[in-house]
């Protein structure tokens, strides 16, 4: 079971309806985005801000190549 079940089947509780096309459209109403696109907005924030941390934190230096192809990565995936 997807994250994004969950919240359909939540509205579709919240306004009492079966309608997928209704579900829809109070979703983009309260721009309530799909889990996998919060996912990778959530993903490259964290990542930006990890490798401006790079200059001060000789821990994150270790693991800049993979900081940066994962941002690359969700850069595209989206």
């Amino acid at each position: 079971m997807s994250i994004n079940y969950v919240i359909i089947s939540t509205f579709r509780k919240i306004f009492n309806t079966r309608s997928q096309e209704i579900v829809d459209v109070y979703l983009e109403m309260f721009n309530c985005l799909q889990a996998k696109q919060t996912i990778a907005i959530r993903k490259r924030k964290f990542l930006n801000q990890f490798s401006v941390s790079l200059i001060n934190n000789a821990v994150c230096q270790i693991f800049v190549v993979n900081a940066m192809t994962e941002l690359e990565s969700c850069c595209t995936d989206v």
